[in-house]
């Protein structure tokens, strides 16, 4: 285990003493569900506790070596961690803050949710939203448009009873339909729309505009969507691959499209550039 606080000022915070302090506490901690946080992964540990104090939650610090205490009602840990874990209520997330809404709706013992509208602003880093029987589950940002896949499946593992729909803002063309088209292929019942006067001035835009599309009524597209870059949208991956890379290389328009669609990083497509892999147009 890390050597950390355990827990801070939270509750739960002496679960790492003797035994028999337990034993002495644990009616009294028996009424008050904690949440409690496993894991040796030193930045999921700090994320987690610092969204835990935000919102003034009451959590305790766990070992592996030591018995999960009974005032535990869920875990967070990681997803490499997991399997480590005998307990029957985890949670696993990348987001923290999903990871600790998740945790909390699973403490609370919650009524299933009924109807839910999985709001998204399409991007190279989409916002995502989630509204549950018109409350707002969660909202954050996909690390790439086929990341939003993970983030539909994790939701509907969470609530598999519920009613779906998934809506993907209009804008963005190329990232729109690459969203469109790794959700359609899972089945997801889809919806395009209208996402004008969606964008709102704040710290987090595009979390803001996944919950208004997620709000927002739109048409179904019959059959999966073309992505077909513009050559504005090439030019300008050619132009932050020069950033990238201080000016040495400027990836090529055939690379530049490949990074378009999704079948590669920028990354790679500069390792490619670099290594006369391509021809620079």
């Amino acid at each position: 285990m890390l050597d950390m606080p355990k827990g801070g000022d939270s509750a739960g915070s002496e679960a790492g003493n003797e035994q028999n302090i337990f034993i002495m506490r644990a009616p009294d901690m028996h009424r008050m569900r904690v949440i409690g946080l496993l894991t040796e992964d030193p930045k999921t540990y700090f994320e987690i506790i610092e969204t835990l104090r935000e919102q003034d939650l009451k959590f305790v610090s766990l070992d592996f070596f030591d018995p999960v205490p009974a005032n535990v009602g869920v875990i967070i840990t990681t997803d490499a961690e997991k399997e480590k874990i005998d307990f029957d209520r985890i949670v696993t997330d990348e987001n923290p803050d999903a990871a600790v809404t998740r945790a909390k709706r699973m403490m609370s013992g919650e009524r299933p949710v009924k109807d839910m509208a999985i709001g998204i602003d399409p991007g190279t880093r989409p916002g995502f939203a989630a509204i549950g029987d018109g409350v707002v589950l969660t909202r954050s940002l996909a690390d790439s448009p086929e990341a939003v896949r993970t983030m539909v499946d994790d939701l509907l593992r969470d609530h598999p009873s519920a009613n779906v729909i998934v809506r993907i803002g209009h804008g963005d063309r190329t990232n729109r339909n690459r969203i469109f088209n790794t959700l359609w292929d899972e089945g997801h019942p889809l919806e395009i729309v209208d996402e004008r006067n969606t964008t709102r001035k704040s710290q987090t835009p595009d979390e803001d505009a996944a919950v208004e599309i997620a709000m927002t009524p739109g048409y179904r597209p019959r059959k999966r969507q073309e992505v077909e870059p513009c050559a504005g949208e090439i030019r300008n991956i050619q132009r932050i691959s020069r950033l990238e890379s201080d000016g040495s290389l400027t990836v090529s328009k055939e690379l530049a499209k490949r990074v378009a669609i999704g079948e590669l990083s920028l990354c790679d497509a500069i390792e490619l550039q670099k290594n006369g892999q391509n021809e620079s147009d």
